[in-house]
């Protein structure tokens, strides 16, 4: 009957409550050697809620959860939301002050934790005046009965979902269950999943592509998930995970991908060939990338370009399964595919002037912001109207601040950020265009692009920054290494940059989802913050 039905649900806590009764036996993840079924999530997410009651939680406040990948954040979870209370999924590693921002900017009144995470959330705690308890998983896990269950509209909120690198300016993107329900259904219908399908993944559950993406659409059709630890020293473990269950669908960032040809030589005992599609997102994706991971593992036309943002619950648009991709004619840059069913995409001139000028919507093939109006697209970010008013219009459009253009078969093409574009000679620039020339030098890993601004000349100067192979180089090897990297970027793309810095590994910063923070990595430059992870001379 439709009102079992899971796919029928309107708010996400129907959605998993029908999961449980109709299947209630059926694996929803397995983690750590364990399974937890769909039975056993809603029975314990019953406890937990009872945890939560008892600790003072009420309908409509908010709970911080900080965990690393594990059951009890599902219980957490789910008990909060049974209570009509609102889940504050937070990064781990957001630092003491910056998890206290979060939690004074969500108005948490309690936070979920596990032991090793206590310490560092006592002290951002005592910096948030409206935290009343911190609760562990012995404090939740009650006998108590069940609450009863609290009605929620589909209009209602359902979590709060923190973009990557909310410190200081923390920004909290509202989102009802009427703007995750839809996008959970387009999107697994653009990523092809079904019932038969066998979920991989070990992407962190604090960020939108391993929570929503992963965690949450599986439930639709039942499809069994297996989840690993985000923090995988070695990315063997993913790929013998996939052989061992022989898994058919996989999500990773481009960085993921590439981490799995560097650090896994050795394949004669990985079989990929299960898999029938692996979302490549969260971070620009190369065309390189796909091409030596597909090499490597002897696999064809299996990952899959996607775009989306926590703005938009996630999802914008996915390549289709077994099609071969699309390069634009310059061979640049991929298609993410087309727009998932019920997502409008349109390119706009950039906002700028103060005041700023309208926006006037670019033709087919012209580079310009792209902007997206779905069911997915945010009630707003929490408490900041004046950010809200900056992305999102009455209308409903969603100023992405990336930029990207629309070919005249409708296939959406990402160019790069607007924040990150860099000037040069008058030229926009786009970095991810200068640092896929760099990451082909031998010897280079990963090297990032930013722009410095000159006081002296009133112009922006490009430094690039790569992390190196070979530390231990003699100081000629690695002033050969930055003259090759010179005079590709200058052959390449017609601008040579001003400085080349070769820096040790992990120096380049990033967000969890694999974003290179280019502004942070500025900032550390103009500071010679990189002097102690330097091993070569600058080159000019």
């Amino acid at each position: 009957m439709a009102d079992r039905d899971p796919l029928t649900a309107t708010t996400l806590t129907e959605m998993m409550r029908r999961r449980a009764a109709l299947t209630p036996d059926q694996q929803y993840f397995h983690l750590y050697g364990e399974v937890v079924t769909y039975g056993r999530l809603w029975e314990q997410s019953g406890r937990y809620a009872a945890g939560l009651a008892r600790a003072g939680v009420r309908e409509n406040d908010k709970v911080a959860l900080i965990y690393p990948t594990c059951a009890e954040f599902f219980f957490t979870f789910f008990g909060a939301m049974r209570l009509g209370a609102v889940p504050v999924p937070l990064y781990p590693t957001l630092g003491v002050e910056g998890t206290a921002n979060v939690l004074r900017d969500c108005e948490s009144v309690a936070v979920a934790t596990i032991g090793w995470f206590r310490s560092e959330v006592d002290r951002s705690v005592a910096m948030a005046p409206d935290v009343r308890s911190i609760l562990e998983p012995p404090d939740l896990d009650v006998d108590d009965r069940a609450p009863a269950l609290v009605s929620r509209r589909d209009s209602d909120l359902a979590f709060i979902q923190y973009t990557s690198g909310s410190t200081g300016h923390p920004r909290g993107v509202v989102l009802g269950h009427d703007n995750v329900v839809p996008t959970l259904h387009f999107m697994g219908e653009a990523a092809g999943l079904t019932a038969e399908d066998r979920i991989v993944s070990w992407l962190p559950l604090y960020h939108d592509m391993g929570l929503i993406g992963c965690a949450f659409t599986p439930p639709l059709t039942a499809a069994p998930l297996w989840l690993l630890p985000p923090d995988l020293r070695n990315p063997r473990q993913w790929l013998q995970l996939i052989t061992e269950i022989r898994a058919t669908f996989t999500v990773s960032p481009d960085f993921g991908y590439r981490n799995c040809v560097r650090h896994v030589r050795d394949t004669s005992d990985l079989d990929l060939t299960s898999l029938r599609g692996a979302l490549s997102g969260a971070e620009p994706v190369r065309p390189s990338t796909i091409e030596a991971f597909e090499r490597h593992f002897g696999v064809k036309n299996l990952i899959l370009p996607c775009y989306g943002l926590a703005e938009a619950t996630l999802a914008v648009a996915i390549w289709p399964r077994a099609t071969p991709l699309k390069l634009d004619p310059s061979g640049r840059f991929l298609s993410v595919g087309p727009p998932c069913r019920g997502v409008s995409v349109r390119i706009t001139t950039p906002l700028d002037g103060d005041p700023p000028q309208p926006s006037v919507e670019m033709p087919p093939d012209v580079e310009g912001e792209i902007c997206v109006k779905s069911p997915g697209v945010m009630k707003g970010y929490y408490n900041n109207e004046p950010a809200t008013a900056r992305v999102l219009g009455p209308d409903g459009w969603l100023r992405t601040g990336d930029l990207g253009f629309v070919d005249r078969e409708g296939l959406l093409f990402v160019t790069g950020r607007l924040k990150d574009l860099i000037v040069l000679s008058g030229e926009n620039v786009v970095p991810s265009d200068l640092e896929e020339v760099v990451d082909h030098v031998p010897g280079v890993r990963y090297s990032a692009a930013v722009a410095i601004d000159s006081e002296r000349t009133g112009t922006q100067r490009l430094f690039v920054v790569a992390e190196v192979r070979d530390e231990s180089a003699a100081a000629e090897t690695a002033h050969a290494l930055a003259r090759t990297i010179v005079a590709r970027v200058h052959h390449a793309r017609g601008h040579r940059p001003a400085r080349v810095l070769l820096v040790r590994a992990g120096t380049i910063p990033k967000t969890s989802s694999g974003k290179i923070q280019r502004s942070r990595l500025a900032a550390m430059i103009e500071a010679d913050g990189l002097r102690d992870r330097l091993i070569s001379p600058r080159e000019r």
